[in-house]
């Protein structure tokens, strides 16, 4: 996934359309509704309900009506669960699912733009797509010794220096300090995050993660905009800040309801005539790629199968993220008879979803030479997103 550049911010009585844009491309858009936030990254203390032996698991009461499932692979500190009743500071990892409660985790994990921060873990790691030992090896002369615990340094940390990464630290240990002093202050259970300004903030969130690279943020609330501006002074950021208040709606910048009503349609036609076709059903979701009218156009010789695919490969990888499609993915590439040929795809596809911030594995073509992938699951699909807050539905 290319660098965003832009963050267009569509305010909505009931959510917000957060729409991450890299030089003029959607690569995602995020849907945080007001009515039903995520809880994900949210620090909660809790008190341990009852241990379920034959799970291996236990779960744990946060005061949201439903209990946190926790694993004991996610336990920290003690080799034993706690007794029933026991305070215990988790993190939802992922948001209550149908009749399934949130997945909660004792490694706690403070994350900043460049860092993040475990206070129960140790040592010093580093995002898979930092890849050359002598900038692993660089980073972590800076780091190392910064904060008590474990780090992981993230992608955007390739290239900083060691200023910017000392006041990544400073600004997560001061963030800590706040859920510390919460946790000390509480009696279980209480939502700690909803605690400290700033920490349920989808714009700030959305700097977190993608401020190294951001150039501008616009959005169409005046009040928001004024004060994320003067936020942005405070810190000394350069990130541009615009109120759009113009005739147009904001996604129209960028054409990026386009892009969104193109991620919602079953094909898509790339700029040479391919055609790419999303099926999505109960147990996988199936894609199809056509030639149709690609090649043989003015004269010219028609385009070699393999040279089809690779035009189609990054743009089925960006319709995987941007779609939210997650499970099995069965995809039907042009036929191709060569396995240099079929490896040749299979390289350019693992090289773009290598980007994806979403855990994906490929199994490579079977015998019938459909190519299969799985996708993590990290909630709704982009489409049951927006047909869920066009109803208003939970």
């Amino acid at each position: 996934m290319s660098r965003i550049d832009r963050l267009i911010c569509h305010v909505m009585p009931n959510a917000f359309l957060m729409a991450l844009v890299a030089g003029g491309r959607l690569a995602e858009l995020q849907i945080v509704r007001r009515d039903r936030p995520t809880r994900v990254e949210s620090v909660f203390l809790g008190r341990l309900e009852r241990v379920m032996p034959e799970l291996d698991a236990a779960f744990v009461d946060i005061g949201i009506g439903r209990s946190g499932f926790l694993r004991a692979e996610d336990r920290a500190g003690n080799d034993d669960w706690p007794p029933p009743g026991a305070p215990l500071l988790v993190q939802v990892r992922n948001d209550a699912e149908g009749e399934k409660g949130p997945r909660v985790s004792m490694n706690v994990a403070v994350t900043g733009r460049y860092l993040v921060y475990h206070p129960v873990g140790s040592g010093v790691s580093f995002s898979r797509r930092i890849e050359g030992e002598s900038e692993r090896e660089r980073l972590r002369g800076h780091v190392e010794g910064l904060l008590e615990g474990g780090i992981v340094l993230r992608t955007a940390a390739a290239g900083a220096g060691p200023d910017v990464l000392r006041a990544d630290a400073t600004q997560i240990m001061e963030r800590w300090e706040q859920i510390r002093a919460q946790a000390f202050a509480t009696q279980p259970p209480a939502d700690l995050s909803a605690r400290i300004p700033g920490e349920r903030d989808p714009i700030t969130r959305a700097l977190r993660d993608h401020g190294a690279s951001l150039e501008e943020v616009i959005l169409d609330d005046r009040g928001m905009a004024r004060a994320l501006q003067d936020e942005m002074d405070r810190l000394g950021e350069k990130i541009r800040v615009r109120w759009h208040n113009g005739p147009m709606p904001a996604f129209d910048i960028d054409d990026v309801e386009g892009q969104i009503d193109t991620a919602l349609a079953p094909r898509i036609v790339l700029e040479s005539g391919v055609e790419v076709l999303f099926e999505p059903g109960e147990t996988l979701t199936a894609v199809d790629v056509d030639s149709g009218s690609a090649g043989g156009r003015q004269g010219r010789a028609p385009r070699r199968p393999v040279e089809v695919n690779l035009e189609a490969a990054p743009a089925i990888a960006q319709q995987l993220h941007l779609r939210n499609i997650a499970g099995a993915v069965v995809i039907d590439f042009v036929t191709m008879r060569s396995t240099y040929d079929r490896d040749k795809v299979q390289a350019a596809l693992a090289e773009v979803l290598a980007e994806d911030p979403v855990p994906t594995q490929l199994y490579g073509f079977t015998r019938l030479g459909h190519f299969e992938l799985t996708r993590a699951r990290r909630g709704a699909t982009l489409a049951a997103q927006l047909e869920a807050l066009q109803k208003g539905d939970d």
